[in-house]
């Protein structure tokens, strides 16, 4: 359309051969998050653990390889293991879903599949395929215009994405680093005082035993 820019024009001039150049580095630096192959036994649930800081979005990609019909659920658990999202995975999903959840504060959160069950005293070994990563490296925040940009706009933006997660991710790692010596530095000098304490009551034990026994000495004439 002549005299309107597109909604994604706004990105900056480059050419792909010059955005690729720059991508690449961030690319090859961003850690990919492998899949795990698991199973989860009907009316039991298994859990996976990820360290991510406050307001990091938690990426979930997740299959239910050969459903049987089955209901499960995919749920967010905060540090203090208390249910903050869910994702209900149907009896017909059988392709690979995604979903996201944004964290409100920093720590170990769960992703936990809970499978309800089908039948009485008996239970099947279900198959899952589950991925979790930080970071969201297909959000845009301008998701309207997300199906107007193509090849290296989208690389792009991918590629800044995946480069502010693993950001906030260093800085997550390197306050919990400074918290920890600090914790270390607080017990090593507390160490110390209690060492001094001990030190300063065995000195006063072997005063009072000393002049006990100067005393008995003196009373036995041995001195």
């Amino acid at each position: 359309r002549i005299g309107k820019e597109e909604p994604w024009a706004t990105l900056p001039r480059m050419t792909a051969t010059a955005a690729a150049i720059l991508a690449l580095p961030l690319l090859l630096l961003s850690p990919l998050a492998e899949a795990a192959y698991f199973t989860v036994h009907e009316g039991e649930d298994k859990c996976f653990l990820e360290t991510v800081p406050q307001h990091q979005v938690l990426t979930v990609k997740y299959r239910h390889l050969e459903n049987p019909g089955v209901e499960c659920m995919l749920v967010f658990k905060d540090p203090q293991k208390k249910q903050v999202f869910s994702k209900r995975v149907g009896q017909e999903d059988s392709e690979q879903g995604k979903t996201a959840y944004m964290t409100q504060q920093r720590g170990d959160h769960s992703v936990c599949v809970q499978c309800t069950g089908s039948r009485w005293f008996q239970t099947t070994a279900l198959k899952w395929e589950l991925s979790v990563d930080m970071g969201d490296t297909e959000f845009t925040k301008t998701p309207a215009t997300k199906g107007n940009m193509k090849g290296i706009e989208r690389s792009v933006l991918s590629t800044m994405a995946r480069a502010e997660a693993i950001e906030a991710e260093n800085e997550y790692e390197r306050s919990t680093e400074v918290e920890f010596r600090d914790a270390s530095e607080v017990v090593n000098r507390h160490v110390v005082w209690v060492g001094l304490f001990i030190m300063a009551i065995e000195g006063g034990l072997v005063l009072w035993q000393v002049s006990h026994l100067r005393d008995f000495f003196r009373r036995e004439k041995l001195i």
